[in-house]
């Protein structure tokens, strides 16, 4: 048998129009709620960001992030309560369910019949059970109120929500017109427009709500609030933030009481001190409130580099030079200086005042250069006094300088030239036939014109005797020359005073400057009496020299009782010659026998040095009587053989050469004293050595022996002279007597 499928079967027309019915009433539904629900969403909208916008006026982009807020809200709200509703499929038996759940007589017929509507139906019976089933499901149709399936509750709560909020921007709006456009300006359009207040504030000095201000500076703020307004605040703040965060709020001072009647503004006062950082703040007062001001923090302009472009006197002979600026500044007198200053940023003027006089009429503008407004030049001009300046900067930024740029510059007057000239081979008594050597440098800053003698007998007045005309800037000069003084009729008793003067080449105002050198007073005494003189002088020289040889004498005897092997302690007491501390004496203590060595070789060493010295000293004073004798024209050939070729030259050498040599030897023995092979050895070189040296110095000792009685023979033969021009006169006066006596 075979089996036919049929199609399925259809719904009657009275069961399909409900279903549509409730489908469509279920699709209003969603749009009116969520519609209500997206108006009363941009109404309460409207009202918070109406609020927000009265009490805070927040920036144009605090605005923008609320509007995108709203716009963001609103699709939420659209998407939530409509459109994800709507995108819910509503199907017959979905349909069917909501009806049998609220008309409970359908007794699920009304689903079943649409279930199986949706079904091929293969046998008789199954399609006779469709049609009982639709027919059962058709009687309560005319019973049903779509009406009923539905909460209005919602949807009237969520209605009224939206009437109201609407209703009450409707009354704004008619009421407030302004304030709806305003907010709707400010909200919509970002106008910078603010809000009516009944108190009105005033923060001057903020161009675009930003200031500048040098670091660590102070900064004072000033806020007016106009009288003519309803409400003057008692109180304002500044709430101030810094760019880490961190925000203070602080209280204005109160600037008085103003008088509506002749006031115009109340004011108010708040200081930032010491200001490192960026700072924004706002100005709080009454219902008015002035928001985001800035405060930039800034460099101090100040100068960083300065130089002196000076032009020095022509006499100077020197080229222009450009000379950095540090402390107080000393430019020779007469040059003619610019100033070149450098300053950390641009600028935009300069005021030049001088430090001693503040009268606004003293001070200058300077402009910066137009090619680098960082750089400043002006001129000073020719300096001949102190000149204290200072220098108040104005930046691009509209800063001044917190301290004004001090420049001082000090003239300095052109020396006197320096003459370091010393009187060489000459002491304090001359003969008249005597040549006096000035001998050193002679030394100015700008160069010398000319130098001469100045000599003055007795208390005549002074006379000149030119040594040199210097042309050029020769700024150093060598003075080796003599003054001949036998041309000037000197006779012995009188004093002669002489000194070297020098002049520079200072053309200005105040003329040349003359320095001076030691002024040296000399006696004026006979040939014989400076002999005298000077052989004095030897004798003591010779004295002192025999005390020298004494010492090393004493020297050479402590080096060689110095022993190196202990002795017996029983015959320690019976050694000739032997001193407290000597090695005998303690040859019980090896330690101290030691440094018993040590401090005689030290001692030694001391001593060394010392009669070296002495000795040395000794050569150049019989030096010294050579020069005198040649220079005062009293010498001869012999005599400086003897001083010369006898005794310095062969001090010389003991005080440069062997008395070395003694130091030499005496620091190898110290480094050996604990070596009781090699330290005898050394010991007995250092003794060598000083036996040499007293052999030089003894022979040196003879040749001033031999010079004394050279002297003595001399002063014994002037003596015999001077005995017999005596006898001469004597018997010329005898003669001249008896011939007066023969004529009466």
């Amino acid at each position: 048998m075979t089996t036919t499928v049929e199609q399925p079967s259809e719904l009657s027309p009275q069961i399909r129009d409900l279903l549509s019915a409730l489908r469509r009433r279920i699709r209003r539904y969603v749009w009116l709620h969520g519609t209500a629900a997206a108006v009363a969403w941009l109404a309460a909208a409207f009202w918070v960001s109406l609020g927000v916008d009265w009490f805070f006026e927040p920036p144009p982009a605090a605005r923008v992030v609320l509007l995108a807020l709203v716009a963001a809200g609103t699709l939420a709200v659209l998407w939530f309560a409509i459109f994800r509703r709507l995108l819910v499929p509503l199907g017959d038996s979905s349909m069917a369910m909501l009806l049998e759940r609220r008309y409970p007589e359908f007794h699920e017929s009304l689903l079943t019949a649409v279930e199986l509507a949706d079904r091929p139906h293969e046998e008789d019976y199954a399609r006779e059970m469709f049609h009982r089933t639709r027919r059962t499901a058709e009687e309560p149709l005319r019973a049903v109120r779509l009406a009923s399936i539905f909460n209005p509750a919602p949807l009237r709560r969520m209605t009224a929500v939206a009437v109201v909020l609407v209703a009450a921007v409707a009354v704004l709006a008619v009421e407030a017109p302004q304030a709806l456009g305003v907010w709707s300006r400010r909200t919509l359009l970002l106008a910078p427009e603010l809000w009516p207040r009944k108190t009105r504030l005033l923060v001057e000095g903020f161009e675009n709500g930003s200031v500048k201000v040098a670091r660590g500076a102070d900064l004072a703020i000033i806020a007016k609030a106009d009288m003519r307004m309803p409400l003057v605040p008692d109180v304002v703040e500044v709430h101030s933030r810094t760019e880490d965060g961190a925000g203070t709020e602080n209280t204005m001072s109160r600037e008085g009481t103003a008088d509506p009647r002749r006031d115009r503004f109340q004011e108010y006062s708040h200081t930032f001190a010491g200001i490192l950082t960026p700072i924004e703040f706002d100005v709080l007062g009454g219902d008015a409130a002035v928001r985001n001001l800035r405060i930039q923090v800034v460099d101090s302009p100040t100068i960083v580099a300065m130089a002196l472009e000076c032009r020095f006197p022509a006499y100077m002979d020197r080229p222009p030079s450009e000379i950095p600026v540090v402390g107080i500044m000393q430019v020779p007198v007469g040059t003619h200086v610019a100033v070149h200053a450098r300053a950390n940023k641009p600028l935009v003027r300069a005021q030049i005042q001088p430090a001693l006089d503040e009268s606004p009429g003293s001070a200058r503008m300077v402009k910066p250069l137009a090619s680098d407004p960082r750089r400043l030049e002006f001129v000073i001009g020719t300096l001949d006094q102190d000149q204290t300046l200072l220098l108040s900067l104005d930046d691009a930024d509209g800063i001044r300088s917190r301290e004004p740029v001090r420049l001082t510059i000090m003239p300095a007057p052109d020396q006197p030239p320096d003459l370091a000239v010393q009187l060489q081979g000459i002491g304090t008594a001359i003969t008249p036939r005597a040549r006096l050597p000035l001998v050193g440098q002679i030394r100015d800053d700008y160069g010398l014109a000319a130098v001469w003698f100045e000599h003055a007998i007795d208390e005549q007045s002074a006379q000149k005797r030119a040594v040199a005309t210097i042309s050029g800037n020769v700024t150093e000069w060598q003075l080796d020359q003599a003054l001949e003084v036998e041309g000037l009729s000197l006779t012995p008793g009188q004093k002669l005073t002489v000194n070297a003067k020098a002049v520079d080449r200072c053309d200005l105002a105040g003329g040349a400057n003359v320095g001076t050198s030691e002024r040296w007073l000399l006696d004026v005494v006979t040939a014989e009496q400076l002999r005298t003189m000077l052989e004095s002088r030897e004798l003591v020289l010779r004295q002192r020299f025999e005390s020298i040889i004494n010492e090393v004498v004493e020297t050479r005897e402590s080096l060689a009782r110095m022993e190196f092997q202990a002795a017996a302690s029983d015959g320690a007491a019976g050694t000739p010659g032997a001193e407290p501390g000597d090695a005998a004496a303690e040859a019980a203590s090896p330690q101290r026998l030691l440094n018993l060595r040590t401090l005689r070789v030290q001692r030694a060493q001391q001593n060394s040095q010392k009669d070296a010295q002495e000795v040395l000293g000794t050569a150049q004073a019989f030096g010294d009587i050579r020069a005198e004798l040649v220079n005062n024209r009293i010498d001869t050939e012999e005599l400086k053989i003897r001083l010369e070729d006898g005794i310095a030259a062969p001090l010389r050498r003991v005080a440069e050469e062997l008395f070395p040599e003694l130091d030499r030897r005496l620091a190898r023995l110290e480094t050996r004293l604990a070596d009781t092979a090699q330290g005898p050895e050394d010991q007995r070189a250092a003794v060598q050595q000083a036996d040499a040296i007293l052999l030089q110095m003894r022979q040196v000792l003879a040749k001033m022996i031999e010079l004394e009685d050279f002297n003595q023979a001399i002063e014994l033969l002037r003596e015999i002279i001077a005995a017999q021009e005596q006898i001469g006169e004597r018997t010329g006066q005898q003669q001249k007597e008896q011939l007066r006596d023969l004529l009466e």
